[in-house]
Order: structure tokens, then C-alpha cells, then sequence
């Protein structure tokens, strides 16, 4: 079997040489000597058994045999060239794929910001969203279904690196008419004795252990009833007095009216938002995606505007990251 890696090269040797005619000015061209350019044509050619180029004190000509065969292994050269070119870029993360688990609607926020920059610098990158609840989204990033997951917490599990990246600060979801929709901000002692709704999916169980979390610390039992709906129809359901509900700044700028989304008063009530990922994953494209993260976590930390906003209407998003 012919050695093709180096056939490939000398090929290469063997066209331009033909395109100038000569090996001298084929030289010249590829920064080699002349000898180097004789010699491996000529290799090449015992290789092929049988001749390329018919040689004089002019120069070179194609013989009526390398005339054909190099018309159809130009092809094959061109095609190596970009198998080569596409290769390099997917090392180099410029190109494939990249499956990504989150827990938010991307409306705007952190997320939001980093999915559309990495889509404008990558365009050859495909990405594919898996959204899904905390444990979903960390049992196939185990199984080597997800390359990264954007979880809120810290978690640690054996195998997997956790980099915190941004904070999300919890808010509550009032309707226009609750007696508290007034207020710039509220304090778990004005909530103890509310209703809260969760979905089933999604970061509604999330949520559902937030909620008692805090309430409990009050010495209250929470009322919370679970819906089997979306977060669009969860909003609704606030909206029309069925109980409230918490979000977090991650998605903001919904066009959903009949609600207010409040701040609930207090540092501790900031959730830290993070990446997991295995540490075996060697995906290019995730260590590209990665890079963005932290420039953009550096930028939105620093950034005390998107730390705690304004408290708006019609504003929907979620308790996770």
C-alpha cells in the first residue's frame, strides 16, 4: 500500500509543477529547493509507474498519463484540504456540537446574553437545549448526554467540576390587585400567610423546597399547591388570585399582564447560579463555551444594575438558572 500522507504531499509537489511548468519556478513558489521538488515528482512517479512530466532543458510538460491522472487527483487534494480545514476547526471548537441543560426560559438574563454571544461568534457550532428539572438534567449529564448543565447551587458530585459563575436574586409574583403589588420590595414575614402555586415540572419542585425552606424558618406551615402547567399558565393562575409564586432575575421582559414581580427583601436571598460539567469531557466546543462564561460572569457581577432591578410589571422568569 502506498504511503497516501505522503503521496498527498508530493501530489501537491506535482501540480504546481505542472501549473508553472517547471520545477525551478514550482521552487520558488513553495519555498523549497529545486532538488527537493525533482526528487520527490520523481518518486511520486515510480510510485504511479509511470511518468508525469516529460523533462528538457525547458522545463516540464505533462505526459498525456499525468494530464489525467492529475486532473482527477486535484480533486481529491482540494477535498483532503477541506477535510483538513473542517478537522482543525472542530478540534479547535470552531465547529460541532454542544448540548447544553438548563432550567429557564431565556427571555434575557445571564443565559440569554451568553447563548446569543457564543451563537455570534461560533455560527458553526451547533446547539441543542435540553430543559429539564435539576435532577433530569444532572442524571444525563452523568450519562454523558449533556456536555454542560446550568444549575442553580453549587452541587458537588463526584467527577464533575462546579464553577460558580453569577447570582440571581428571588422574587415574588403578586396579581396587579394584591395588597402588597404596592410595595418595591417585600420580606418573607409579609408572606407567611399566602398561598403559593409550583408547577410539577420544570424548577417547580425547585421552587416548592424554597418556599418551605423559608417559611418553615418562620415557624409556619406553607401552603403550596401544585399545578401540572407550564410557567406561562403558572403566571396566569397568579394573575387571576389563585396564590403567588417565585421567580428569579434570569428571564425578565415577559409580555404577561395581571402580575408584578417584587424582590423579597435581604441578602440571603441570593441564589448562586452555576456550570457542572464532567471532567472528562473533552469537547472543544465546551471549553469554548466555558471561556465566554466567565468573561460574561466577570461583566454581570460587576454590573449592580443586573445584580437587583428595578421591580417591573408583566415580568415573568424562573427560581433556577
Amino acid at each position: 500500500m502506498p504511503d497516501l500522507s505522503l503521496d498527498l504531499r508530493y501530489l501537491r509537489y506535482a501540480l504546481v509543477s505542472a501549473e508553472h511548468g517547471s520545477f525551478r519556478r514550482a521552487a520558488t513558489v513553495l519555498g523549497v529547493p529545486q532538488s527537493t521538488i525533482s526528487r520527490r515528482v520523481l518518486l511520486l512517479e515510480h510510485r504511479l509507474g509511470f511518468a508525469l512530466f516529460e523533462r528538457d532543458t525547458r522545463g516540464v510538460r505533462l505526459t498525456r498519463a499525468g494530464q489525467n491522472f492529475l486532473n482527477e487527483a486535484a480533486l481529491g487534494v482540494d477535498q483532503m484540504a477541506r477535510a483538513v480545514q473542517l478537522a482543525r476547526a472542530t478540534h479547535r471548537g470552531e465547529r460541532g456540537e454542544i448540548q447544553i441543560g438548563i432550567l429557564a426560559s431565556l427571555t434575557s438574563g445571564f443565559l440569554h446574553l451568553l447563548l446569543k454571544a457564543f451563537r455570534e461568534k461560533h455560527r458553526d457550532v451547533r446547539v441543542k437545549l435540553h430543559e429539564g428539572t435539576p435532577q433530569r438534567n444532572l442524571h444525563h449529564l452523568s450519562t454523558g448526554l449533556l456536555d454542560v448543565c446550568f444549575v442553580t447551587g453549587e452541587p458537588t458530585l463526584p467527577g464533575f467540576q462546579t464553577e460558580l459563575l453569577w447570582d440571581e436574586h428571588v422574587n415574588v409574583v403578586l396579581p396587579l390587585d394584591h395588597h402588597l403589588a404596592a410595595r418595591s420590595e417585600v420580606a418573607w414575614e409579609d408572606l407567611r400567610n399566602e398561598a403559593f402555586i409550583v408547577s410539577g415540572g420544570g424548577p417547580g419542585p425547585e421552587i416548592h423546597d424554597y418556599l418551605t425552606k423559608r417559611l418553615s424558618d418562620l415557624g409556619t406551615h406553607p401552603d403550596i399547591t401544585v399545578h401540572e402547567i407550564g410557567r406561562e399558565s403558572l403566571i396566569n393562575l397568579v394573575a387571576v388570585g389563585y396564590g403567588l409564586t417565585l421567580v428569579s432575575t434570569s428571564s425578565r421582559g415577559s409580555d404577561l399582564s395581571g402580575v408584578v414581580l417584587r424582590p423579597i427583601a435581604g441578602e440571603a436571598d441570593v441564589l448562586p447560579s452555576s456550570a457542572m460539567w464532567s471532567t472528562g469531557n473533552r469537547n472543544p466546543a465546551l471549553n469554548r463555551l466555558l471561556l465566554l462564561a466567565r468573561g460574561f460572569a466577570r461583566d454581570y457581577s460587576a454590573t449592580s444594575a443586573w445584580k437587583r432591578p428595578a421591580p417591573q410589571t408583566g415580568d415573568s422568569s424562573s427560581i433556577s438558572s
